[in-house]
């Protein structure tokens, strides 16, 4: 029998990916399908029950009990993104409270943790290491989403304070496994998945999934082709040694839709007429071009070791390539340009053969032992990543004609020597090599003491043309300490609070700025730091409840009274988060939570944005999905979701509102047998009441919500 240690003994009624328990970081859709002959379902080990995960590995060195960890972490498993078919980043994140979406059609989503935006090169994550976040991430081959709140920097370096998301990969099953699902849209989208597991032998076991697909948005024009293939391969030559090696491929080619941004309005328009034309703009229109494609293709290669060399010791090591291309020629809104009757000039960023292609590394000792009395979970180890960005430095941008976003206009792709650019260089490399240590200190049966400590240093070089040599523009170090104090009276309850620091990237000076000169063109870097005090409790045997305070800070970088750039004044969020999540009965399951958050600029040298909010961010946010299974019809289960986004401001002068808005959603899904086969299908109205809004205004862009939509799958086992 393949030896995993996590084993599975799953039938054939499940029609969703059965995935082992923690240590597998996957999910049991056991509740999808309730037959009246449903056969018993075997899990041995730790496993995830209803929409709610007892580990975490994201947030800490290894697998961790969430109620073990002084901060705040969300798992999201597989069974909630397969009920809520999930297709985005953003449709995960709006099951967190704390979390902002901003997703552009066709673009890569992008999201906002705490009020603070998350940086694509450092806060996204794949099995804890760089996912650099300029393409859309795959979720067929994921297991579960984790995002965790705060300063991470001393998990992961040099990050912004909100917050990071890690992407937890499927593994093999113990049993073979073979899973099919075909799924659409109203807007016009379709596909195929397969995913296919399960034991090679006694010692191998294999994971491979493949799609494809047909892509289409809620904008009328904007589609495309979709292919996706990803394969892991185990080798477990002895109960306490594990390898493994897997690889992910994905190609996607869409049109790129033109964003309204604050600064696409022509200065004379009034606030009034900006927000007329807000209003009367249908999103579903497509406004950019067809020529103004983004194809992009991504492979990430990875290999891990897990070696449990000693009793309660592992050494735990994984490396990870990634290559990012696209060609980026979206056609947007020129600066200045949009007037009162909706004409803009349109205008083409040509900027080609685009490259990412972080490497990361992680190596590190886990292990558990005893000193006067007191016991320690303690992990050891170090990190190492470049990621270079590779674009040119010049790219061409020329107008290529008049259009309006009432009654747009097709226009001629520019001529090729309009579009020159100049060659692709490594514009930007960024270097951090690390190490750390972390203590998880129980002192008696209730009191546990958390501390840990990174020190990182971080190098960043810029070549400001294809003809210069590349210059460093930046290198230090810094130190980055945790420490957290949980009480916990009993093994379902922990009372916590915590004190980080984080460091982020200096930030770039402006050319314009007194200070600015080659190679010192960053800010050196910024301390953040978070205290937090909550309470973790499993109220129901399969549902967790949490409840946080934060107050998080981040010096603020702005220019002086003398045009010098500098950290004057910080960014300040204070806030309270609530959710709910799991098995509350056999039939109902929910996830549900609530933000209410206090930002507020301290800026003393601009009284126009000091004591403001800052843009983008709302001060009340709330949840709630509800999954429930009539008891009086085997297999039948309806679901809806509510969810709250209060208004905020697109500006951090506080002129310019955008409006709060509800999204309502409603789903059902039924098991049933097709002769001997069961199949499960699966139905979600998105924003049933069609309500129009704006979802997120991300780098000042206006990023509306879409309209009503279906989605609909059909799932068997074979």
């Amino acid at each position: 029998m393949f030896r995993f240690r996590h084993a599975m003994l799953a039938t054939s009624l499940l029609i969703v990916p059965a995935i082992v328990g923690a240590e597998a970081r996957a999910a049991t859709d056991d509740a999808n399908l309730e037959t009246a002959n449903a056969e018993e379902i075997i899990v041995t080990g730790v496993r995830e029950q209803g929409y709610t995960s007892r580990t975490q590995a994201g947030g800490t060195f290894g697998e961790t009990s969430v109620l073990d960890t002084p901060f705040s972490v969300t798992v999201i498993p597989q069974e909630l993104l397969i009920d809520q078919q999930v297709r985005s980043l953003g449709d995960i994140a709006r099951n967190d409270p704390s979390t902002i979406v901003s997703s552009p059609p066709g673009f890569n989503d992008t999201v906002n943790v705490r009020g603070y935006n998350l940086d694509n090169s450092t806060s996204y994550r794949r099995e804890g290491l760089i996912f650099q976040n300029q393409v859309q991430n795959p979720f067929e081959n994921k297991a579960a989403v984790e995002i965790i709140k705060g300063p991470t920097s001393v998990r992961y370096g040099f990050t912004p304070p909100g917050g990071v998301i890690n992407y937890v990969l499927k593994r093999p099953t113990a049993e073979p496994y073979r899973f099919a699902q075909a799924f659409g849209d109203s807007f016009g989208s379709y596909g195929i998945h397969l995913d296919i597991g399960g034991p090679i032998g006694d010692d191998f076991g294999i994971r491979l999934n493949a799609v494809t697909a047909r892509e289409a948005t809620f904008v009328n024009g904007v589609s495309g082709p979709r292919i996706m293939v990803s394969g892991l391969l185990e080798w477990k030559p002895t109960d306490r040694l594990t390898i493994d090696l897997e690889a992910e491929y994905q190609y996607r080619n869409l049109e790129q839709q033109a964003a309204i941004t604050i600064g696409a309005f022509a200065p004379s328009l009034t606030p009034a007429q900006r927000l007329d034309l807000l209003d009367r703009y249908d999103q579903t229109t497509f406004i950019g071009q067809a020529f103004g494609t983004y194809p992009t293709s991504n492979v990430i290669g990875s290999a891990g070791l897990k070696w449990e060399f000693a009793g309660g010791w592992t050494l735990q090591a994984r490396a990870q390539q990634m290559r990012l291309e696209r060609d980026q020629q979206g056609v947007g809104i020129a600066p200045g340009s949009l007037r009162a009757n909706g004409d803009f000039n349109s205008r083409i960023f040509f900027s080609p053969n685009q490259i990412r292609d972080p490497f990361s590394t992680e190596v590190f000792v886990t292990g558990e032992f005893q000193t006067f009395g007191l016991g320690h979970d303690i992990a050891v180890g170090g990190a190492y990543s470049r990621n270079p960005l590779r674009f040119s430095r010049v790219s061409a941008q020329p107008n290529v004609g008049l259009s309006n976003i009432f009654n747009p206009i097709s226009l001629p792709r520019p001529a090729p020597s309009d579009l020159v650019v100049s060659p692709v260089v490594d514009a930007l490399v960024f270097t951090q090599k690390a190490v750390f240590v972390s203590d998880l200190v129980t002192v008696t049966d209730w009191l546990k003491i958390f501390a840990a400590v990174r020190y990182a240093e971080q190098q960043n070089e810029e070549q400001p043309a294809a003809d210069q040599p590349r210059v460093k523009t930046y290198q230090d170090n810094a130190v980055s300490p945790n420490i957290g104090i949980l009480i916990q009276p009993n093994d379902k309850l922990t009372i916590y609070g915590s004190y980080a620091e984080g460091i982020t990237t200096g930030v770039q000076i402006p050319q314009t700025a007194a200070n600015f000169s080659n190679p010192a063109i960053f800010l050196d870097p910024a301390r953040t730091r978070q205290v937090e005090i909550g309470v973790k409790a499993e109220i129901f045997p399969g549902a967790l409840a949490t409840i946080a305070y934060f107050d998080i800070s981040q010096p603020l970088a702005t220019l002086s009274d003398t045009n010098v750039f500098d950290y004057i004044g910080n960014q300040d969020h204070k806030g309270l988060e609530a959710s709910l999540s799991g098995q509350i009965t056999p039939e109902l399951r929910l996830i549900a939570g609530a933000l209410f958050l206090d930002p507020t600029i301290n800026n003393p040298n601009n009284l126009a944005v000091n004591g403001n909010r800052p843009s983008g961010v709302p001060r009340v946010q709330f949840n709630l999905y509800v999954d429930y299974k009539l008891p009086m019809v085997d297999g039948l289960a309806v679901n809806g979701g509510v969810y709250f986004t209060g208004d905020r401001f697109a500006n951090d002068t506080n002129t310019f509102k955008v409006d709060g808005y509800v999204r309502l959603d409603l789903g059902v899904r039924y098991g049933f047998n097709l002769s001997d086969q069961k199949i499960s299908a699966r139905l979600n109205v998105r924003n049933v009441t069609n309500n129009d809004f704006i979802e997120g205004t991300a780098f000042g862009q206006f990023l509306f919500g879409a309209p009503r939509a279906a989605i609909f799958s059909l799932t068997t086992e074979f």
